[in-house]
């Protein structure tokens, strides 16, 4: 006889296929609560905020300077797939439901998610590091968040195809025989240079004319320093070629508030977005500043940072680096709703009526938001592949 269970239990089956099927946002956190976002309609904003580290005077006189801590805008986003009640009913056991609903839209819904996310969040990072598929470019990826600051889990990811490269290079001169054989058979990493590394077949490939383009401009933020005006930083403004990075000729202050010697790269994305940049000339604090330069600077075009060829793109960044909240859509006036949750994935299932059409459909909606806050808590790896 076949086992009714109830739509609760369905969208709960359809919340973990989608959960398990996402490698990237799994390792992100959420920076908002329920209660925050209650009342939030999809499109609209919501911000979070970055920390000012202030400025650190020497002796014993006090110097008291103002928080500026930094607003980021995140907007509400969705996804959703439908069936018609037919299709959703007829299937009253957990096997028959699983294999022909849950598993199959868990799956896509889950994965155009993911891409989402890593579309809007790769090309948001400070750091580029360009080489072969080698341990040594996840060394250095790795290595470039510890030279910022950066302080938290660590976590790379590849595509498939790089880490079985990876896997299958160099291995004998630095891993005992019996941790060369389980990579050898399963392409498995594990842990590197003090970051996870983690397959994900989403992750870009991107090919490089070698012509692509930036130009910067620069407004002077000035201060008082004694009797006299100075300029102690610069707001910033970037157009580029979407999708390749530009080396910028400034560094990047960490997330300390130090100065550091890292040089600075921007992206830009599909839409030619930047990452929000602050200049703060050597010796000040201003602007909660996430880039420096030195006194007298001059600007200059950023240089494209890699040659013409084709790439596969990796990221290493700690997993608090990348914002994954859900948020909750009111109930559509006369149709049954359920919501489920796995972890940060909430489903919400709506059964209605179409007058149009005489028809009675299910639909399923992933309601979230992401985001990458802070560009100098990730790394962007490009593997050269051709």
């Amino acid at each position: 006889m076949a086992n009714n269970f109830s739509n609760n239990k369905k969208v709960k089956l359809i919340a973990g296929e989608v959960y398990d099927n996402l490698p990237y946002l799994k390792k992100a956190k959420s920076y908002m609560s329920q209660g925050e976002l209650e009342g939030k309609k999809y499109g609209k904003t919501y911000s979070i905020y970055i920390p000012d580290p202030g400025q650190v005077a020497d002796g014993l006189e006090a110097n008291p300077d103002a928080i500026n801590e930094v607003e980021v805008p995140v907007t509400l986003q969705n996804k959703n797939t439908s069936v018609e009640l037919d299709a959703w009913n007829k299937l009253v056991d957990i096997e028959s439901f699983t294999n022909e609903i849950a598993k199959p839209r868990g799956v896509k819904l889950a994965r155009s998610v993911e891409k989402d996310a890593i579309d809007q969040t790769i090309n948001k990072a400070f750091q580029v590091v360009s080489g072969n598929a080698s341990f040594k470019t996840l060394t250095d990826m790795s290595k470039a968040l510890d030279e910022v600051g950066v302080a938290g889990t660590k976590v790379s990811f590849v595509k498939p195809s790089i880490g079985g490269t990876i896997a299958a290079g160099g291995l004998a001169n630095f891993i005992p025989s019996e941790i060369q054989s389980k990579i050898y058979k399963d392409a498995y990493l594990g842990q590197y240079a003090g970051a996870s590394v983690i397959e994900e077949s989403l992750m870009l490939v991107v090919t490089v004319a070698g012509t692509e383009t930036a130009a910067m401009s620069v407004t002077a933020i000035t201060a008082q320093e004694g009797t006299a005006t100075i300029t102690a930083g610069y707001d910033v403004a970037f157009t580029a070629t979407p999708g390749v990075p530009f080396k910028v000729n400034a560094k990047i202050v960490g997330v300390d508030g130090m100065e550091t010697d890292q040089d600075l790269y921007i992206m830009a994305d599909k839409d030619g977005k930047v990452p929000d940049v602050r200049f703060a000339v050597e010796g000040h604090n201003i602007n909660n500043a996430n880039a420096w330069v030195p006194t007298g600077y001059t600007t200059a075009a950023p240089e494209l940072a890699v040659a013409a060829g084709k790439y596969a793109l990796g990221q290493c960044r700690t997993e608090q680096a990348v914002g994954f909240d859900k948020y909750t859509f009111s109930d559509l006036p006369g149709s049954e709703n359920v919501t489920e949750s796995v972890n940060n994935v909430s489903i919400k299932m709506s059964t209605y009526g179409n007058g149009q059409n005489m028809t009675t459909m299910t639909r399923l909606d992933i309601p979230y938001a992401v985001t990458l806050p802070d560009p100098r808590n990730a790394v962007v790896g490009w593997f050269k592949i051709d």
